[in-house]
């Protein structure tokens, strides 16, 4: 079982209490929520594939983590990429340690992903190996179920959790951990994409199965997800949050990446500069990794950076 810590987080607004649950310092794989997720997702299967394949974004975080994953087991990865393979002359922070194993991988356009996925997977069956399929970004119900568990490591009741929200099965195991515990928390997931019909739509798709095996009610409106502060969609941002995220980095000493974290502390805090957080409130902010996103992030080339 993977367990990150919780520290005090020296924000000062509203009169609140600040804490940081820290997955980017989960000690495997480079650390982050997706180590929680596959780590699960493996660990759930009654026996160890011959090969697992997935798919992600040409710098996806779950890609890392399954091609790391699969090295330190000894089986192979195959890895479907959404995007265009980059081939400049500086080395990727999530490229560089997918292509340092030996993982297979096709770069395609989204449309083509589900195609090349069914072809990979009838090679490898036919060549009689086992073959495993791991949804992108670990979005499965085991995926969720590992932050159901991740919420029995927390010290206390929080007011408000706050955390990027991306596919979804953070967003849903959260709630569902929560909820499970009969605590009063608010979850409050800040998009890093997706607009909200189609983001609790995604998160609705595990929370409402995870709800019926708990034995728990649902109650889709639980589910919070704030699409106003994606900054233009996925990995896309602007010179105001990457000044923003190299304050509040000076202020905290806590580092933040304009894909994921920085997105939803830009959040946190517009939400308590509104008081749509009251004051005094207890806040826990789960930061669920993706630092190596900097390091293929392009340089907003600003004055006020």
């Amino acid at each position: 079982m993977h367990n990150s810590p919780e520290c005090s987080f020296n924000l000062s607004l509203n009169d609140c209490t600040f804490k940081i649950k820290r997955d980017d310092l989960l000690p495997d794989f480079m650390g982050g929520n997706k180590v929680r997720k596959n780590s699960y997702i493996l660990n759930s299967l009654p026996c160890l594939p011959d090969v697992i394949i997935t798919n992600g974004g040409a710098e996806s975080n779950h890609a890392r983590v399954c091609a790391l994953m699969a090295a330190r087991l000894g089986i192979k990865c195959h890895l479907v990429l959404h995007g265009e393979e980059d081939k400049s002359d500086y080395f990727h922070g999530n490229k560089f340690f997918i292509e340092s194993t030996n993982t297979e991988i096709n770069y395609v356009n989204s449309h083509e992903i589900a195609r090349t996925i069914e072809i990979a997977e009838k090679k490898y069956k036919s060549q009689e190996l086992d073959v495993f399929v791991i949804p992108g970004g670990g979005h499965s119900l085991d995926g969720a179920r590992a932050y159901i568990a991740a919420v029995d490591e927390l010290a206390e009741e929080p007011d408000y959790i706050i955390f990027p929200s991306g596919t979804g099965a953070t967003h849903a195991g959260l709630l569902a951990g929560v909820k499970k515990k009969n605590w009063k928390t608010q979850v409050i997931g800040i998009s890093i994409a997706r607009q909200a019909e189609r983001g609790v739509a995604a998160i609705d798709e595990l929370y409402a199965p995870l709800c019926a095996e708990l034995n728990i009610q649902h109650n889709v409106d639980e589910i919070i997800f704030l699409d106003e502060f994606t900054f233009g969609g996925y990995a896309k941002y602007d010179a105001e949050l990457i000044k923003f995220i190299r304050e509040l980095t000076s202020q905290t000493g806590v580092p933040f990446d304009p894909v994921y974290s920085g997105k939803a502390l830009y959040g946190l805090t517009q939400l308590l500069e509104q008081s749509r957080i009251p004051a005094k409130s207890k806040v826990l902010f789960w930061h669920t990794g993706g630092l190596l996103n900097l390091q293929s992030a392009r340089k907003v080339y600003d004055t006020n950076i």
